[in-house]
Formats: C-alpha cells, structure tokens, sequence
C-alpha cells in the first residue's frame, strides 16, 4: 500500500516508546520526554556509575534524510556545566549511538532516521518536515510505503564519516618507553576493573606531565616551544604572583591560563606525530585534549597570555 503524503503528530510518549524498541542503548536510560517548543529528556547513564541528565533539543534542519537537532540546553547532576565539557559529555553520551545512525557534529546531533528504521520491514517513508508544536513532534512524511506482511526491503548504509588521518593510527606510531611507562602499566593493572577501563582519563593529568617531561628533551621540538614550556613551568613554581593583579589585563594571568597556554603552544607548534609518539595514554585522548584546550582558552586567561605573547613575538621577529 501506498500514500503519498500524510501529517504525524508525536507525543513525548511515543518518542519513549520508538527509543525503547528501536534505538535503547546498555547503560542508558531514558525516564521521560515531555515536548514544549523543543523536547525535554530525562534520564540516566549508568557506566560503572549513576549520572542524572536532563537535555533540552530544538529542531534545527532537515536535509538528505538526516534530522539535525541543536543541543539548547544540558545538565548534569541539576548542576549547568561549562560548554566545552557539555560538549564532551555529549559526545560520551552519544557514542553508543553511532552505530544506529545518531551522531555528534560540531555542536549539533544528527539523526540519520532511515538507518534507525532499516529493519522495520512494513513501514518506509521519506519525511518532508519536522517540528514541534503545541505539545507534539509534527512529522510531514511523503512516499509512504506500508506493507502489514513486512515485506519491504531496506538497504540503508551510514554515511562514511571517517577522515582518514594516518598520524592517528595506533600501530604507526611508536611510543615513547621509560620508567614512566612502566609505572603507569603498573598503576593501571592495581585499577580495579570497573575503573580500569577510565584509566586514560583518570592518569590524564600525570600523562601530561610525563608529555612536557618528554617534550624537553626531544630534539624535533622547536627551540622556541621547549622555551615557553619552561618559562610556564617556572611561572608556575614560583609560590607567589610575579605579577600584580591590580595590573589591568596582564594581571588577570593565573597558573590556569598559563598553563593552558603552554598546552596550546605544544599542540599548535609541535607535530602531531611527535606528540602522539610521547604520549602516555591512548591517541584518542590527545584529540579530546586539543579540542578541551581549545575551549578552556575562551573561559581563562590563557587568551590574555596568547595576545601578549603575540605582540611581544611580532617585536622579536621586527
């Protein structure tokens, strides 16, 4: 049978239900969606530990079979949380959602629905426009095909997402090995293992340090780089502020910025490859940590420390 246009209006209700038969995931919970001018969704992850959520979506496009939706709002234990650690969390969140067609997208989730519904073999339709309105998810469908035998054959991919960057593969890159390698094995094996397998985000801080340790006496570093790295670490040592905080802009400078001005001056200076090869922990946690420094530059005073720097680099180079 087939129709060619027809209007659907979801409840929250019915969005809980579609999540529970077509798209549950282990470990998450979804308690509630209530729907306004956008959807609200409680619920819980659970990964070795309880985490209370609250999400607010708002429908920003349609386009090539993909729903694009805005995250507006997150909240972690009813407690707002920074944007770049939303955007973390989300993308913790979504990650066991990416092999059913939901993914993260700089800033936006995006639903590839014909994935989601690939093996519902009676029903197929292409959606023309989607919105919420007085309490319901409004669907616009056209081309709807119904078959009650569930005869309707689907052959959905994912979209091919991959960029491909050989600098990030695991097995190309040899790792750095000292006293601190086979401490932190150690360490890690004494984790218990519900822990173990957060064990890269948990000696994150310890890996950085081992990072700058490595980075000093590494030849392919710039000059330049092993410069800033000591001056920040000096700065930093020194018990009180070399500078004044009733100095305007300049004295607004605290360990915070400068050490993650150090942190960006490493990822922006020295190769990829170089860093990767003197890393600690797994090469995907590098990525995290760039795009994290990148933020936490906008919220510090690390941005104060770039333009300084800047200027008193364009003098030098006078």
């Amino acid at each position: 049978m087939n129709i060619t246009k027809i209007k659907v209006n979801l409840t929250g209700e019915d969005l809980l239900s579609i999540y529970s038969e077509f798209v549950s995931v282990e470990g998450l919970e979804v308690k509630n969606i209530e729907i306004s001018d956008g959807i609200n969704i409680t619920g819980r992850l659970n990964k070795g530990f309880n985490i209370d959520f609250l999400v607010n979506l708002k429908f920003e496009s349609y386009e090539n079979n993909i729903i694009k939706i805005e995250i507006t709002k997150i909240k972690v234990l009813n407690i707002g949380i920074l944007k770049f650690i939303k955007n973390m969390a989300i993308k913790y969140l979504l990650k066991s959602f990416k092999e059913k067609g939901i993914t993260y997208n700089k800033g936006k989730v995006e639903i590839e629905y014909k994935y989601v519904l690939k093996d519902v073999s009676y029903v197929d339709f292409d959606i023309e426009n989607i919105f919420c309105y007085l309490g319901c998810v409004n669907v616009e469908v056209s081309n709807v095909q119904v078959s009650t035998a569930g005869l309707i054959k689907k052959d959905v991919q994912l979209i091919d997402r991959s960029v491909k960057n050989d600098v990030y593969q695991e097995e190309e890159i040899k790792k750095v090995k000292d006293c601190y390698t086979v401490g932190r094995e150690k360490v890690k094996e004494k984790m218990p293992i519900k822990i173990k397998k957060y064990s890269d985000y948990i000696l994150i801080i310890p890996d950085i340090i081992a990072l700058i340790y490595r980075l000093l006496k590494d030849k392919r570093v710039p000059i330049k780089t092993k410069v800033i790295i000591s001056s920040v670490i000096c700065y930093m040592a020194v018990p009180s502020d070399i500078i004044p905080d009733k100095i305007p802009f300049i004295g607004k400078i605290d360990d915070i910025a400068m050490a993650f001005f150090a942190l960006n001056k490493i990822i922006e200076d020295v190769p990829a490859k170089v860093i990767l090869e003197n890393w600690g922990g797994k090469n995907n946690i590098v990525i995290v940590l760039k795009t994290a420094a990148q933020y936490v530059t906008d919220f510090t005073g690390a941005k104060n420390v770039e333009t300084i720097y800047g200027i008193i680099d364009e003098i030098v180079s006078i």
